[in-house]
């Protein structure tokens, strides 16, 4: 059977990084991007001619479509898309802007990242998901897109909960051919966007959590390439929470 290719965005470390090995160990072939092309020694030797690592921005439509084609011409077409990438900027000390505080410019670049560009790259792929009568689309939403976020703004919270209907949205009218769109949720997890707060926020954050821990990326990646396997083609408009119990719906 032909290899599944995924399509993972903001690979070049944190999330997507776990996610794109998470997703080689599963057998499948990764496309890898991130504003700069994440070097393939990142990835296993014995891995890396299921590989291609590319720079992508996310919000340059007219670059991802021409490098879905490259994909397409070169392996075929993606049927699993995995977008991760995503920003939350951080003013001078690490915290978050507030409702005042934040500006038109934050807030647009924001949601270009977080939320358009994920629609322009389901619409990039979903014609090629619907051609296999197969496809995975995850969306890496967060914690604070289910629950008031102490942590961060308003721009990243509106982003990450839009991400959710929009998900809802693709579920419904993707599924007669067989794809599945869901969202993963993480809460508090250690990455650099993480580590730009201070060191007293994640240990105040780590004690609400009932592990009384932050979690690993490799948690959430083994979540996406649950959700990017066959075994979950009856899981669809779903949000899967990976937050050590701090936020229990």
């Amino acid at each position: 059977m032909m290899k599944r290719i995924a399509f993972v965005t903001g690979a070049g470390r944190g999330i997507g990084l776990a996610c794109a090995r998470a997703l080689l160990d599963a057998g499948r072939k990764v496309v890898a991007t991130d504003v700069a092309a994440p070097p393939p020694d990142l990835f296993p030797v014995e891995q890396r001619a299921d590989l291609m690592t590319a720079a992508l921005d996310v919000t340059d439509f007219d670059a991802a479509a021409t490098l879905l084609e490259r994909v397409r011409t070169d392996w075929g077409p993606v049927g699993i898309l995995v977008n991760n990438a995503g920003i939350s900027p951080k003013l001078e000390g690490g915290r978050s802007a507030t409702l005042m505080e934040v500006t038109p410019e934050e807030w647009e670049k924001v949601l270009n990242v977080n939320l358009t560009a994920v629609l322009r790259l389901c619409r990039l792929t979903a014609p090629h998901m619907k051609e296999l009568n197969w496809g995975r689309i995850v969306n890496m939403t967060s914690l604070a897109g289910r629950a008031r976020s102490r942590v961060v703004g308003p721009s990243y919270a509106a982003s990450k909960a839009a991400l959710i209907g929009l998900t809802r949205i693709l579920a419904g009218e993707l599924g007669p051919w067989g794809v599945t769109s869901n969202s993963v949720a993480p809460g508090r997890i250690l990455t650099e966007m993480v580590l730009q707060a201070k060191e007293e926020v994640n240990r105040a954050y780590a004690e609400v959590i009932p592990l009384k821990r932050l979690g690993t990326p490799e948690e959430v990646a083994a979540v996406v390439a649950f959700l990017a396997s066959d075994g979950a083609g009856f899981v669809n408009g779903t949000i899967i929470d990976v937050n050590g119990g701090s936020f229990m719906p």
